[in-house]
């Protein structure tokens, strides 16, 4: 099967790069084999797989590169944290006093076509397994050009906290793995940042009791954007929090699909998403709340918002819970509109430019987000990022205008 990366043209070829980089491989090579096999068989997901109905992954990675965006650099220096960075695939710095050696993913046939790609051929990922909370966050930063498929895993002993934050900048193809397991009473955060590229992601995650888990996931760029998130609350006590902003332009395509699984009584889960899309953006949320049947006094809320600056873009919303205990409180919302023009004209009415007025509404409907980050030097390193990418969106937006 063939999966053009845009940026570049360059091509991938699955079993062709399977027999090149088999000497890296590592682990059982004839397991990832048949990984492969069954992924071929599989193939790439289509509208037709309910879960990417409307994330069509041939047509999206066959088609033409749609975003030249200049990459941000975030300055992370005042957290003083730790880095690992993986450049196309590559691990290019240590982090020895974190990280261990990374384990070869195993084979599960049953999995879906593109985690069964990734066990096949990652090569490299982050393998984080604490007993105790470190002095610092974790920064992942992802680089490069080339096609990479890494497997990242995160075990947290009882009472670890920890941060971990997911600094994507590559211009290529990526197919990443999150593997996330809290023990009683740990606290993980996970942020995910994305602004270039056409990136793929699962994440899945396992709750003990009292654990904590809050994913801030923020995307400005790039081609492609698929993050899917299934949660699994095994546990009383046990709570997630998944919070997404999207800024979308030109013709690009950004999916945040969460799962979120209350097995146990007395659990809980919030949920969010803010989406901003100018030009013929397209953007997806689709959040599943499942409630089992002894799974009493949950307390289940999701909300998606959108604000769409474009006549062109689009927003596919689909919300849902499924509910088999009775004594829980769930709810669920949606709302879509346009900049508010009314408070645009205020703005402007005080001498504020049309720039800057936009500016300042699409930030204070993004930056909603941050009200999540518990961090304040690392929500300042998120907010100036989001303001970076606004302004250059704003001021593209008001170009095409004058053009016309």
């Amino acid at each position: 099967m063939l999966i053009t990366v845009p940026k570049g043209s360059l091509m991938l070829n699955a079993l062709a790069h399977f027999e090149r980089a088999k000497p890296q491989l590592g682990g059982d090579v004839e397991a990832r084999a048949q990984a492969l096999q069954q992924a071929e068989l599989l193939g790439l997901p289509t509208r037709r797989v309910e879960a990417w109905h409307y994330t069509d992954l041939p047509r999206l990675l066959n088609r033409s590169a749609s975003s030249s965006d200049a990459l941000t650099v975030n300055d992370f220096s005042a957290l003083k944290p730790h880095y690992l960075v993986f450049e196309n695939g590559h691990l290019s710095a240590d982090l020895a006093q974190l990280s261990a050696e990374f384990v070869s993913p195993d084979a599960d046939l049953s999995a879906d076509a593109m985690t069964l790609y990734n066990q096949a051929l990652a090569e490299n990922g982050l393998t984080l397994k604490l007993d105790k909370s470190p002095e610092a966050i974790v920064i992942v930063e992802t680089k490069g050009s080339e096609a990479q498929h890494l497997m990242h895993r995160v075990r947290l002993s009882a009472g670890v906290k920890a941060t971990v934050v997911d600094d994507h900048a590559a211009l290529g193809y990526s197919n990443v793995i999150w593997q996330v397991e809290l023990a009683a009473d740990a606290e993980l955060t996970l942020v995910h940042m994305q602004q270039s590229g056409q990136y793929v992601g699962h994440c899945t995650v396992d709750l003990a009791t009292n654990a904590q888990f809050k994913q801030i996931t923020l995307l400005t760029g790039g081609d492609v954007a698929r993050h899917a998130t299934d949660v699994n609350l095994q546990q009383s006590g046990a709570k997630a929090d998944l919070h997404s902003a999207i800024l979308g332009r030109a013709v690009s395509h950004n999916d945040v699909t969460y799962t979120i699984n209350h097995q146990a009584a007395d659990t809980h889960s919030h949920t969010t998403s803010h989406q901003a899309l100018a030009d013929s953006a397209r953007g997806v949320f689709q959040g599943k709340v499942i409630v089992q049947r002894d799974a009493q006094r949950v307390d289940a809320q999701m909300q998606a918002r959108a604000m769409m600056l474009s006549s062109e873009a689009e927003i596919n919303a689909k919300p849902e819970l499924e509910i088999y205990a009775d004594d829980v409180v769930c709810a669920h919302g949606t709302a879509i509109g346009e900049i508010d023009a009314d408070a645009l004209f205020f703005l402007r009415a005080r001498g504020i430019d049309e720039a800057s007025a936009r500016q300042l509404l699409i930030s204070g409907f993004v930056e909603q987000l941050l009200t999540h980050c518990d961090d304040s030097a690392l929500a300042d390193v998120l907010r100036h990022h989001i303001e970076q990418k606004i302004s250059a969106l704003t001021l593209t937006k008001l170009e095409a205008e004058h053009a016309v």
